[in-house]
């Protein structure tokens, strides 16, 4: 049965980047609202982190009262790949403790981002933690600093992934690794590549339709190479153009094939709809009637 539900995408879209406990607590009542039960949450940093940590009474009360199952919990923190043993050291510290968090809520995986790799942007890079608008990888320019090594990049990632999996394993959780435009982790082979090298079984893809059809993938061939190795969809379309995640139906990607080869396979997991933020409730809603149409003429069950 696919489970239909939200990323965090909607509270950051609706409410900044990290948003306050407050705008948590008001997302909660509102994604309520428009009939979702199914929610991703995100410790977006580390004072995100702690707000979450500190308030989580709270948290799992709202969330109680809203009626919502939190599926899966990300540990957003960039240092976890930094190339500064001090500073990915820390990370991993954190990352144990807030694991706890994701575990408190009943949370099924826990969730990574390889985050983009030590260059140097113009302008400001996107996916920040600083308060600012949130940006997708679109029209960006960099440069390469001397001294790049990005072996020593892939490395770190790897062993980053590997120490986040086998604390998730602690607590009988699998841990999803997200593809991002811009990122070490942007396309179907490079997810291939790092879960052969992490060699860990709970560690899985996140499939992600948006991004995976803004780095020009064919959608439904990715999730054909990715078979038995993702464990969670973040669904968005795309108009082949851009990186902007549209409402589902409205781009390019052949959702009737989509829904077949799910039903196929037999997903029987969470779709979390990944919006952008223009016009979002209503594009939440019909992109959820949306996928009950094609998903079901696909035959499969749909709940959410």
């Amino acid at each position: 049965m696919l489970k239909i539900g939200t990323t965090y995408l909607y509270t950051i879209m609706k409410y900044g980047y990290p948003p306050k406990p407050e705008d948590d607590f008001r997302a909660f009542e509102e994604i309520a609202g428009m009939g979702f039960r199914f929610l991703e949450m995100e410790g977006l940093g580390p004072e995100h982190a702690e707000n979450v940590w500190q308030n989580k009474e709270r948290y799992k009360k709202a969330l109680a009262d809203a009626g919502i199952h939190v599926h899966n919990f990300c540990i957003v923190n960039p240092d976890l790949v930094s190339l500064d043993k001090a500073k990915r050291q820390k990370a991993y510290d954190s990352f144990k403790r807030f694991s706890e968090i994701g575990a408190e809520l009943e949370a099924e995986t826990f969730h990574l981002a390889s985050y983009t790799p030590p260059v140097i942007f113009e302008g400001r890079a996107p996916y920040q933690l600083d308060g600012g608008e949130y940006e997708f990888a679109d029209q960006v320019s960099l440069h390469i600093p001397d001294g790049f090594n990005w072996q020593q990049v892939w490395e770190t990632l790897v062993e980053s992934s590997v120490f986040c999996a086998d604390v998730a394993a602690q607590y009988g959780k699998t841990i999803l690794m997200e593809p991002r435009v811009g990122e070490i982790i942007c396309s179907v082979d490079s997810m291939i590549r790092l879960l052969d090298d992490a060699g860990r079984p709970n560690l899985k893809a996140n499939f992600d339709t948006g991004h995976f059809a803004a780095q020009r993938e064919n959608i439904n061939l990715a999730l054909m190479k990715l078979e038995g190795r993702f464990a969670n969809i973040h669904i968005a379309d795309n108009d082949g153009a851009t990186v902007d995640h549209l409402p589902v139906g409205d781009g390019v990607i052949d959702w009737a094939e989509f829904f077949r080869l799910l039903k196929k396979m037999d997903y029987n997991g969470y779709i979390g709809l990944d919006l952008g933020k223009t016009d979002l409730e209503r594009n939440l809603v019909r992109s959820k009637e949306f996928i009950y149409r094609v998903a079901e003429a696909a035959g499969c069950e749909v709940v959410g």
